[in-house]
């Protein structure tokens, strides 16, 4: 799903490119995505892969049935545990969440340096069991996670740092799964 998102956002995009910004070698990217484009979610040109209606379709599928809204690169400022921090946005409708430290360990498992869940009651960003009002600690960051994210109660913000942006971006995701 990462590439997918990868190709997308950044496409038309080569393989090289591809296989550095996931951290995948150039064998596991090249059977990667000749079977993507087999299946035509790619296609592949001399500038690079794109993304078809089928795959941007898929990709569309595939973030509803999570519930995730969205998946962007946010700056965390104080509260930044490494270089990169994508934020998932997840809706309130999303069923079985499991607590705040086990979607941590899912993170860390997933090749993040850390994550901070965020969920948002009545109002307020709280961090569970740390901050009961982020905008107290941080008012500025709390002002731009709502300008970012259209919050709704008991929305989830999944904030995953590493170390290169696209490993951030894919560790968000693989939490919610």
């Amino acid at each position: 799903m990462t590439m997918l998102l990868l190709v997308r956002e950044e496409g038309p995009v080569g393989r090289y490119s591809i296989s550095r910004e996931l951290g995948l070698s150039d064998g596991v990217a090249r059977g990667v995505l000749s079977r993507l484009q087999r299946l035509g979610v790619f296609n592949v040109s001399k500038k690079g892969c794109t993304v078809t209606e089928m795959g941007a379709n898929l990709l569309s599928d595939a973030f509803h049935s999570l519930k995730i809204k969205s998946v962007k690169l946010v700056d965390f400022d104080f509260l930044a545990i490494d270089r990169f921090c994508a934020v998932a946005h997840v809706s309130q409708e999303r069923q079985g969440f499991s607590g705040t430290t086990l979607l941590r360990d899912k993170a860390v498992r997933a090749g993040a340096s850390g994550a901070i869940i965020l969920v948002y009651e009545k109002g307020r960003l709280v961090v569970p069991s740390v901050y009961n009002d982020l905008s107290a600690i941080n008012p500025f960051l709390d002002e731009r996670l709502r300008k970012e994210f259209p919050l709704m109660d008991d929305d989830l913000l999944v904030s995953v740092f590493a170390p290169y942006a696209w490993k951030a971006k894919e560790a968000a995701i693989s939490t919610i799964l």
